[in-house]
């Protein structure tokens, strides 16, 4: 009895996340603890359709392929914070997300995913890049830092000392992002890129660092561990002085909104 709805599924079902809150539940070692309805159900004090896209997600794991992955659930953005709460109460949020894909350039990922070219992503509204101010290229040319290259002895800028706050919006997508690589533009990354930025991945934030030289322009890999949770569709840089980035890459997961 899933919030007054009654619900059937069997055991392996509801067991098929190893090691998650829902799973530990339905073991048969705390049947007999279980909140019950007047028939003898257990009782589930939760929203009913929202479980019910839990519980079909399981389903379909069962019947999933590498070749051929149970797609995620749809939810509407309304009660997507509530549909959140509940994976993170069931300890469902690695398994479920987890399968969405393997982990890879998010913005090359997308570009496959729509048949776009990578260096028009926002051009074909599929993001949207704010800077707080700009003083290198024009937004038009924002886009163009999220491309396989890049830009090239050019950069998006902020109005050097001015805030330097960086957002990024998925418009169709929501993205898991695990790691990131940055490029400094040579010629300006001594005066006016800073080795320290507090990120944000929805509402959680954590500060990165990285020795920006002339000769260290590029971050390599830098791995983001505390954004292991829920998918979001916007994300922030917030640096301590000015940046003067010619490269985004993104990597982590993707899904459609």
């Amino acid at each position: 009895n899933v919030g007054g709805r009654p619900m059937s599924t069997t055991r392996a079902v509801l067991t098929s996340a190893e090691g998650s809150f829902l799973a530990g539940m339905f073991s048969g070692n705390f049947d007999a603890g279980h909140k019950r309805d007047k028939d003898g159900r257990i009782f589930l004090d939760v929203d009913p359709p929202l479980f019910a896209k839990i519980l079909s997600f399981l389903r379909l794991c069962r019947l999933a392929t590498p070749d051929c992955p149970a797609p995620l659930p749809y939810v509407a953005k309304e009660v997507r914070s509530e549909y959140d709460m509940m994976l993170k109460y069931f300890g469902l949020e690695a398994f479920m997300y987890d399968s969405a894909g393997t982990s890879s350039n998010i913005f090359q990922r997308i570009a496959e995913m729509t048949g776009t070219n990578q260096y028009r992503l926002q051009s074909n509204e599929l993001v949207k890049i704010t800077l707080s101010s700009t003083g290198g290229e024009p937004a038009t040319n924002h886009e163009k830092v999220l491309g396989e290259e890049g830009f090239h002895d050019r950069s998006i800028e902020n109005s050097y000392g001015a805030p330097g706050i960086i957002t990024i919006r998925f418009l169709k997508h929501r993205v898991r992002v695990e790691a990131m690589e940055l490029r400094a533009k040579t010629g300006d990354v001594a005066e006016h890129m800073s080795c320290t930025w507090e990120f944000f991945h929805g509402s959680e934030s954590m500060w990165m660092s990285f020795p920006f030289s002339v000769r260290q322009t590029c971050t390599g890999r830098l791995e983001t561990p505390r954004t292991r949770g829920c998918f979001v569709d916007e994300i922030t840089w917030r640096f301590v002085k000015d940046f003067c980035l010619e490269h985004i890459v993104l990597y982590g997961r993707v899904t459609e909104k």
